[in-house]
């Protein structure tokens, strides 16, 4: 459905989510709710079950709002190369060196996201 509506103005996005999503979703639910009491509480699916009850605001929050995305992955995206980065840091012989590590990834990833050029932000290199 939301490849359907993503070329669609927010408010149009909103409609689509209330009509034909949400009722879905509230189904979904209602599933659960019956159904966790029969499955074994030890169990995995019991687990993923009552996590999905619990956070149900979080999971139906994009129905709202139009300008929401179903999907983190472009938030997880944008920030895996930082993490990397921090792993990186680990292996500075420095704290001064870590430090400036960390400055310059952070000035050039930032200039990324921002579709800016990152040299530009780096000063020149000395022979």
């Amino acid at each position: 459905m939301e490849d359907e509506i993503k070329a669609l103005s927010a408010a149009d996005k909103r409609q689509h989510r209330q009509t034909r999503s949400k009722p879905l979703l509230d189904d979904l639910r209602a599933w659960l709710e019956k159904n966790i009491e029969r499955v074994n509480p030890g169990s995995l699916v019991h687990t993923a079950m009552g996590y999905a009850l619990n956070q149900w605001p979080q999971l139906v929050v994009y129905c709202e709002d139009g300008q929401l995305n179903i999907s983190n992955a472009a938030a997880e995206n944008a920030i895996r190369p930082f993490t990397v980065g921090r792993k990186n840091w680990l292996f500075a012989d420095t704290p001064k060196g870590a430090r400036a590590s960390a400055i310059y990834y952070s000035l050039i990833e930032s200039s990324k996201v921002n579709d800016l050029e990152p040299f530009a932000y780096l000063p020149p290199v000395s022979a």
